[in-house]
């Protein structure tokens, strides 16, 4: 009986091992899956910061003088219209 019993507990202690050491890898694997979940959550907060303002110009005024200033630089002349 005592063969019995003392393979028993080997195979106890060896389920109980693998249990414990599948926990920890399961626990590694949702570490990872969490940062890149931050990852892109990030990547997807950075992303939507850049976007171009809904209202560029405060008037049409500073963007028809900004236009002028360019076209100045590119020896296009724009006519302003009154």
């Amino acid at each position: 009986m005592d063969f019995i019993g003392a393979g028993l507990s080997s195979l106890a202690s060896i389920l109980i091992f693998a249990l414990v050491a599948a926990g920890v890898a399961k626990i590694f694997q949702i570490a990872g899956t969490l940062s890149e979940i931050k990852e892109l959550l990030a990547d997807i907060k950075r992303n939507t910061d850049t976007q171009v303002p809904t209202v560029p110009f405060a008037t049409t005024e500073s963007a028809e003088s900004l236009l002028r200033a360019v076209s100045a630089e590119l020896d296009h002349p724009v006519t302003q219209k009154n």
